[in-house]
């Protein structure tokens, strides 16, 4: 049924959750090697790395000639040992609060790897059965590389052209990543112009 659903809407627009790093600009270039219509969405929710985050995505949607909404939530999302409280479930719901018609699809960038529960298949198949409550099933969830590791994105990303120096990784700091941080630490893992 789910693939169904996915092969009627596949003429809908794709709605990006970007973030300026690796695996949301790898979804751009996935989506737009299908031929899909694309759109970004950035949030603002004061984190420390927006101003590298907004560059970056700023910087990704001409390089990718796609359109851009960001929007600021008016609030801090709170982080402990560098979880974000409920972010996804947020910038999720956030994104499908602004749909001009009950239906859409949303696409993420998360990946297997993580220990947060936000960054999981059972996640987006949790996320996906409220919002099938909230749109009758017209608005989809969609999450490629759910099953990749980091290394698997980076491979992809390297296959697909994707232009990893336009990226900003870190989750720290909004001016010059920390080196420090978990997405810092994978992209020295991975990305050997780091």
């Amino acid at each position: 049924m789910g693939a169904l659903v996915l092969m009627l809407q596949l003429d809908a627009q794709v709605n990006l959750l970007l973030g300026g790093g690796i695996d949301s600009t790898a979804l751009i270039a996935f989506y737009l090697s299908r031929c899909e219509s694309v759109r970004g969405i950035h949030f603002n929710y004061n984190q420390p790395s927006f101003e590298g985050e907004s560059r970056a995505v700023l910087a990704l949607t001409q390089h990718y000639n796609i359109p851009l909404t960001t929007i600021d939530l008016g609030l801090q999302i709170a982080c402990t040992q560098g979880e974000y409280h409920c972010r996804n479930a947020t910038l999720l719901f956030s994104a499908a609060s602004i749909l001009p018609s009950k239906k859409g699809r949303f696409a993420i960038g998360i990946h297997a790897g993580t220990p947060y529960y936000d960054c999981s298949k059972k996640f987006v198949e949790d996320m996906q059965r409220i919002f099938d409550g909230y749109f009758a099933g017209s608005v989809q969830i969609e999450a490629p590389f759910v099953e990749f590791t980091k290394k698997d994105v980076f491979e992809y990303c390297k296959l697909a052209k994707v232009p990893i120096n336009l990226t900003f990784s870190c989750e720290r700091r909004g001016d010059i990543p920390c080196g420090e941080c978990p997405s810092c630490l994978d992209r020295k893992e991975w990305d050997e112009n780091y």
